[in-house]
């Protein structure tokens, strides 16, 4: 019988370390350009305008469309994770959006990046799902809330980013090389994450237990940094009968007792 690796448990014990570090900065960076691409929408559509590319109307349909896209893409990652595992998940989410945006650069007309953007969309959405996601599975629950905040950091970065990249680009190259500078930073990032891990809590949970123990180690090895880490808490179960005897009272208007206590 296989035997409980407490993955959970013994990732939130870690202390922080440059694996913490690691998979903030990779995860991370992705959700820049993110950020970024979600951005880049009004300098590119100004001068779509403004060279006859592309009518009101249609700036309104790739607006629109970019929006379908992440919902559809937010909505569809969480089962893709659970099914094919987290690393899976923002590795595929981020070649999609960055092959996306390389199309964008070179569609012949508005319709054509129209469709672009709704892939990108798709992305978007599910990097904004995986980004966070990911960073909760792997960093310890006392620092999580600095760490997320970081995160959203790096996600409105995106808009001085491209709002300076926009200002310098634009007027001299036109709105193609947005697009380029997405793809491949996209791309750089999508390559570089092929070196972060799978998730120890979704291996155990699959019942892959040997490989989450053998990644939970080579984890524990490296945050320990030759030294001791610290005990690894836990959580008590609830008995199953004292649990079950407060549902029922609760349901019957009483104080949540359970049905059966201990005599003798």
């Amino acid at each position: 019988m296989a035997h409980a690796v407490n993955a959970g448990a013994r990732l939130d014990r870690l202390p922080v370390s440059a694996f913490h570090y690691r998979i903030f900065g990779l995860v991370g960076a992705g959700m820049f350009f993110d950020g970024y691409d979600l951005y880049v929408a009004g300098g590119v559509l100004a001068s779509a305008i403004q060279t006859k590319f592309s009518t009101v109307p249609q700036n309104l349909q790739f607006i629109s469309l970019t929006f379908v896209g992440m919902t559809l893409g937010a909505l569809i990652t969480g089962f893709v994770g659970d099914r094919f595992g987290r690393r899976f998940t923002y590795q595929i989410n981020l070649l999609i959006f960055g092959l996306a945006s390389l199309a964008a650069a070179f569609a012949q007309d508005m319709t054509q990046l129209i469709a672009c953007r709704f892939v990108q969309g798709l992305g978007l959405g599910a990097e904004i799902v995986v980004g966070y996601s990911t960073l909760t599975e792997f960093v310890p629950p006392k620092t999580r809330g600095r760490w997320l905040s970081m995160m959203a950091f790096l996600v409105v970065a995106g808009f001085p980013a491209t709002a300076l990249l926009g200002y310098l680009i634009i007027p001299a190259f036109g709105w193609r090389p947005m697009f380029v500078i997405a793809a491949v930073g996209s791309l750089i990032v999508w390559y570089l994450r092929k070196n972060l891990p799978e998730s120890p809590r979704w291996l155990e949970s699959q019942g892959r237990t040997a490989e989450a123990e053998a990644l939970m180690q080579e984890i524990e090895k490296e945050a320990a940094a030759g030294g001791t880490l610290p005990p690894m808490v836990v959580p008590t179960a609830v008995p199953q009968v004292a649990a079950d005897g407060a549902r029922r009272a609760r349901r019957r208007g009483g104080v949540g007792l359970p049905d059966h206590l201990p005599t003798g």
